[in-house]
């Protein structure tokens, strides 16, 4: 008899998520690492240490998404690969065509809504912070970008686990809009909050440095509409601020 996917199971495959791009690669990107966080599910499923390689070599093909995201296809293919021994299934072929057609969803959305989303808000307020408290904004920062990172990586895997291939169903864009909107809502406040507290900043060190800061924003909003570098951006800021330092030793 098959044995089931024990909780215990499950967290070590949390645990070993973390470390999920450890083995990056440029043949199989982020599937070295999926296959290792799916070592405990070949220890529970097959006794045999021959099947236990015969189904680690099944994962070891190339598999790319959002790291915070592979926790979700990991907790579907355990639930799928239970059902797969349990009923002894004649072709697996059915589980990599799963996970070659998840890859996409999950790294879209991953990318969205933290590389485009919550780092640059939570930036942004650790700006507002560090500004305001020094130092106090960096475990403030760590903890308010990691609240969110560990919930969707122990709740993809439990929701995983729970639906296997029905997972497809909970990765459309679109039931993660209102998170995403509401992170541009936010984002929208800290940045204009933000700006408020540089310019007191600046203006309490003298009408140079308000006069460079202003300078600074106009140039950087000239230049990205004018859809230039960031590197030109950046330069043409930093001159701006050299100039002004150098004026104000003067």
């Amino acid at each position: 008899m098959v044995k089931p996917i024990t909780r215990k199971d499950l967290f070590e495959i949390l645990l070993r998520t973390f470390f999920v791009q450890g083995s990056w690669n440029f043949k199989s990107l982020i599937g070295l690492g999926f296959c290792y966080c799916a070592i405990p599910i070949a220890k529970r499923l097959f006794p045999d240490p021959e099947d236990q390689k015969d189904f680690l070599k099944r994962h070891l093909n190339f598999f790319n998404a959002h790291p915070y995201f592979t926790s979700w296809c990991l907790g579907a293919v355990a639930k799928i690969e239970f059902e797969a021994e349990k009923n002894q299934w004649a072709d697996l072929e059915a589980i990599q065509i799963f996970k070659t057609r998840l890859a996409g969803p999950l790294g879209s959305i991953g990318d969205q809504l933290f590389w485009s989303g919550v780092k640059p808000l939570v930036s942004g307020i650790a700006f507002c912070c560090a500004l305001v408290l020094g130092w106090m904004a960096i475990p403030f920062l760590l903890v308010l970008y990691n609240v969110p990172h560990f919930y969707t990586r122990y709740k993809g895997l439990i929701l995983g686990y729970k639906k296997g291939f029905e997972i497809v169903a909970d990765l459309s864009l679109r039931r993660f809009q209102k998170y995403l909107n509401a992170i541009k809502a936010i984002g929208l406040f800290v940045a204009g909050f933000s700006l408020a507290i540089a310019a007191k900043v600046n203006y309490d060190k003298g009408a140079d440095f308000l006069a460079a800061f202003i300078a600074a924003v106009i140039v950087s909003y000239i230049t990205t509409q004018k859809r230039r570098s960031i590197i030109f951006t950046l330069f043409l800021t930093m001159i701006i601020g050299i100039a002004v330092g150098f004026v104000h030793l003067i």
